[in-house]
């Protein structure tokens, strides 16, 4: 019937940040974590016409880990740890390596009970996986504690983990990840890709175009504009693509500069601003004080993840 997989962006279409990370998210909603190691994560393209992985998928995600590290790991955490509470679920996903295969892998959850809450609880799903130089499906069932009697706080989650514990170098790529109610692998779930972009700018949002990575000296996407005339203040604001988890952190980029300024148009002028009120559904309003300009240009990244 559809809406069946409880991972956004299984499929690695939606890459907000960039298309390479040393530490943290790549593809939305999936981090590179590690214990200091030096690696990547970063976007693998499939041939066209490949069959190996079915539905025609673009793109994998690749994790390239070349400082030994016993934690390293992809992880992707699904927001309220009610999620699956309970219940038997089973995971999917497509993974192989390319060059230095693992030496085993695990797939492993947390229920984290946020700000507040009870301690964190671990849960094996997998462990001892291996890989060939071909692309694989993996399934596993796993029936996830019931979170009866714990205290839940503030922006709990359900995270799974893909890690190497082994404390070596190695590469493994993985495609096509789905978790899902009951104890069959079903068919991937394929969400026309505005939808899943949707559900991605709930935690991340860009004012880039979905193709730019987010930095200073960038041209302008979808930038802030503000009209002005006159040697006094002025206010804007702009909603965000949609309802964010949380109030986002707000980082500002200069589309002419390598600092995070406001530009004036039509100039090498950069102007002083202050973030008024963010707020899940918006950034309320900018101030500018006190000089005379006519509008100009600011980009920004919102982040609300967990």
């Amino acid at each position: 019937i559809g809406r069946k997989n409880y991972i956004i962006n299984g499929n690695f279409d939606i890459w907000q940040r960039g298309t390479s990370v040393t530490t943290g998210y790549g593809p939305d909603r999936f981090t590179y974590q590690n214990s200091g190691s030096t690696g990547t994560l970063a976007q693998g393209s499939f041939t066209a016409g490949q069959t190996d992985v079915p539905n025609n998928p673009r793109y994998f995600a690749n994790l390239t880990v070349t400082g030994a590290d016993d934690n390293a790991n992809i992880a992707h955490r699904i927001e309220d740890v009610y999620t699956l509470s309970g219940e038997t679920a089973t995971i999917s996903f497509y993974a192989k390596h390319t060059t230095n295969a693992p030496t085993s892998f695990n797939v492993t959850s947390y229920q984290v009970f946020g700000s507040g809450g009870s301690t964190s609880v671990e849960t094996s799903i997998a462990t001892s996986q291996t890989t060939t130089t071909s692309w694989q499906k993996y399934t596993a069932t796993v029936t996830f504690p019931s979170v009866s009697g714990k205290t839940i706080g503030a922006s709990s989650y359900l995270e799974l983990l893909f890690i190497n514990p082994n404390n070596e170098t190695f590469d493994l790529q993985i495609a096509q990840v789905q978790l899902e109610k009951g104890s069959v692998a079903t068919d991937f779930e394929v969400r026309p890709i505005g939808e899943e972009l949707s559900l991605c700018q709930r935690y991340f949002y860009k004012t880039f175009p979905q193709g730019t990575t987010p930095a200073q000296n960038v041209s302008p996407g979808r930038t802030i504009t503000l009209n002005w005339t006159g040697a006094a203040s002025a206010a804007n604001s702009q909603n965000f693509a949609q309802t964010m988890r949380v109030a986002p952190t707000v980082t500002f980029y200069n589309p002419y500069a390598a600092n995070a300024l406001f530009r004036q148009w039509n100039s090498a002028n950069d102007k002083t601003y202050t973030a008024v009120e963010i707020q899940e559904d918006m950034i309320r309003a900018f101030y500018f004080n006190g000089d005379n300009f006519t509008g100009g240009h600011q980009n920004y990244t919102a982040d609300a993840e967990l």
